[in-house]
């Protein structure tokens, strides 16, 4: 029943990319970023399928036990600020300058060679990382509930959001979200309220599981307290700088449905993070075995004591879905990274839309295959690779970003300097030293912010178009879409 459920929501996903590719074949605009044309209610659930990643549903019930409740609170409570940071600061002034991605944002904003460059390559390094994250999720599915090797589950799901994505663009991966949004958010809550009555008294067994697990409800009885701030940091900073969610922002039929899609999205993603960390946490501490288990397994171990088939079924195709969205996000801001910043905009300039869309779909199959390699050899905890992957991009990308919309006398040179300030101090604080996890945002961003003020203040100040451009971000009107 289980195999059958699965290989149903694959055959829709990859139906709804062949329907989507008759619209965007020959659109930048429609490939990209959907034609400006997605609805509030849409772009609410497909914000939802972004963000919530396969390690926001599965891998948070392992996490919240070993690596304790405080540092799973510390992550959720980022999300709702980088919503609220991102709607206020971000949104209406990114959908004004009317680009695709924070590159093209960039490079008007600043048209900084060095910029033009390592924007695109960063957003190429993270996002594959994170999408390794992803796809090891898949893999456990296929391990736990299909009974395949984990190699066959991540080759198999790694092909099929590849296929979709690659046929139908951005559209393609924004039906397919808001499918698996409401899949997530409806099985979650559904596994939650089923696990509750699974137990005797569920006030009682949250008690034990406080008992046993001391980390789960002690400030530092799994991480160090920095790593509950880093945790924090992580998750408020990279919503406003992840390339996928910036896409949404485009993608809303206008600002004020960016804005609600965002605020709306803040709320289902908080239901399905107090479902996994304060219901099936705790319950899963009943499992015979739990301390045997790999800490990413557990939630489906609890699925399989609890649950019958057919609700296992929806259950890893919910997982999935959480997996193929967020991944299918990804894909599309590195296939719009080599296409639109690298080859459209540095390689090839006078390349038509057609060419463009083009090397976005080869691009896609070419990172997708490299994820999915990489995903062979998993790490033990997903939570942790993927908070490096977004902590170097926001160390990255977080001040110039907000210091490019908001500061007027933040220079291109400045922009470079915080840029490179952030990735290279990130990279060294996190391979060559023992820092506790999550902590080495806490000096990127920092170094970012120190490297962009210093340098624009040392310099001559922005030019006149760059002044013109702070303006029009500021402005009631919105820039036409380029494509």
């Amino acid at each position: 029943m289980t195999l059958t459920m699965v290989l149903a929501y694959f055959a829709v996903t990859v139906l709804i990319g062949w329907i989507a590719r008759r619209r965007v074949r020959r659109s930048t605009d429609e490939y990209f970023i959907a034609g400006r044309s997605v609805g509030t209610f849409a772009n609410s659930w497909a914000f939802l399928a972004t963000m919530a990643s396969g390690g926001t549903i599965m891998a948070s019930v392992g996490m919240t036990l070993f690596l304790g409740l405080p540092y799973t609170v510390s992550l959720a409570a980022g999300a709702p600020v980088g919503f609220a940071i991102a709607s206020i600061l971000v949104a209406r002034p990114m959908r004004r300058v009317g680009q695709y991605t924070v590159p093209d944002f960039f490079n008007v904003r600043f048209a900084n060679p060095v910029i033009r460059w390592a924007s695109p390559i960063v957003i190429l390094i993270a996002s594959t990382v994170y999408m390794v994250a992803q796809l090891t999720g898949s893999g456990i599915i296929a391990t736990v509930l299909l009974g395949w090797s984990h190699e066959t589950g991540v080759i198999i799901t790694g092909v099929i959001f590849v296929l979709y994505t690659s046929l139908g663009g951005f559209l393609s991966v924004t039906w397919n979200d808001v499918l698996q949004g409401i899949l997530m958010v409806v099985m979650t809550v559904a596994f939650g309220v089923i696990a509750v009555f699974s137990v005797v008294n569920f006030a009682d067994t949250f008690s034990r599981a406080a008992e046993q697990y001391p980390s789960y409800g002690m400030m530092g009885g799994g991480l160090p307290f920095w790593s509950y701030i880093g945790g924090f940091v992580t998750s408020a900073a990279t919503i406003c700088v992840l390339p996928h969610v910036i896409m949404r922002v485009y993608s809303a039929r206008n600002t004020r449905s960016a804005r609600l899609s965002l605020n709306y999205a803040m709320i289902l993603y908080g239901v399905i993070v107090l479902s996994t960390a304060l219901v099936l946490a705790p319950v899963a501490t009943t499992l015979s075995n739990v301390e045997e288990l790999k800490p990413d397994a557990i939630f489906f171990a609890l699925s399989g004591n609890i649950l019958p088939p057919f609700l296992q079924g929806l259950l890893a195709a919910a997982v999935l879905a959480a997996v193929m969205s967020t991944t299918a996000g990804l894909l599309m801001a590195c296939n719009s990274a080599i296409s639109n910043d690298l080859y459209a905009r540095l390689l090839r300039p006078g390349a038509s839309s057609s060419q463009v869309v083009r090397v976005a779909t080869l691009s896609t199959w070419l990172v997708g295959v490299v994820a999915i390699l990489l995903a062979l050899n998993p790490p033990d905890f997903l939570v942790v690779l993927y908070v490096a992957a977004v902590g170097f991009l926001a160390s990255a990308f977080f001040a110039p970003m907000i210091l490019g919309i908001w500061w007027r006398r933040c220079t291109s040179r400045g922009a470079a300097a915080g840029l490179l300030g952030g990735v290279l101090s990130f990279a060294v604080a996190y391979f060559f030293f023992e820092l506790p996890d999550s902590t080495e945002i806490l000096i990127g961003i920092p170094v970012s912010f120190a490297a962009t003020i210093a340098v624009s203040l040392t310099g001559s100040g922005p030019s006149a178009e760059q002044r013109a451009l702070m303006e029009s971000a500021h402005s009631s009107a919105e820039h036409p879409s380029p494509g």
